[in-house]
C-alpha cells in the first residue's frame, strides 16, 4: 500500500513539474501603448497626467533633438513626444522604438537625461 500511494505521489508531482514548465501555453505579454496605460496609482499621478500633452517631434527643444541624435540613440525611432509641467518645470517625455524594442526617456527642459525606463 505504501508503494503505491508513493507512486501515485511521484507520478502527481512529476506532472505538475512538467505543466509548470510548458511555455507553448503562454501568451507573449506586449508592453501597452502610449493611449492606453495604467491607471496612475495616487491623485498626486493623476494631476501630473493632466499636465501632460502630446506634441511632434519637431516641438521639442533642439538640445533635445541634438541628444537624441547623438550615439546614445543610434538606430532609435521616435514614436510620440509629450510636454508635461511639473512643481514649475517642463519636462518632456520621448518614446522610441527599435524594432520591437521600446523605450521611454525622460528630459528636461535643458535636455538633460532625467529617467530612462525599456
Amino acid at each position: 500500500m505504501k508503494k503505491l500511494l508513493f507512486a501515485i505521489a511521484f507520478m502527481t508531482a512529476g506532472s505538475v513539474a512538467v505543466l509548470a514548465q510548458d511555455s507553448t501555453s503562454i501568451t507573449p505579454q506586449t508592453p501597452p501603448s502610449s493611449e492606453t496605460q495604467t491607471a496612475p496609482s495616487s491623485d498626486q499621478s493623476a494631476d501630473q497626467d493632466k499636465d501632460k500633452q502630446a506634441i511632434s517631434t519637431s516641438e521639442l527643444p533642439a538640445n533635445i533633438q541634438a541628444s537624441l541624435q547623438g550615439q546614445d540613440y543610434s538606430g532609435w525611432t521616435v514614436a510620440s513626444a509629450s510636454k508635461m509641467e511639473k512643481e514649475g518645470k517642463t519636462f518632456y517625455g520621448v518614446e522610441l522604438t527599435k524594432g520591437s524594442e521600446k523605450k521611454m526617456v525622460k528630459f528636461d527642459s535643458d535636455g538633460n537625461v532625467v529617467k530612462e525606463k525599456e
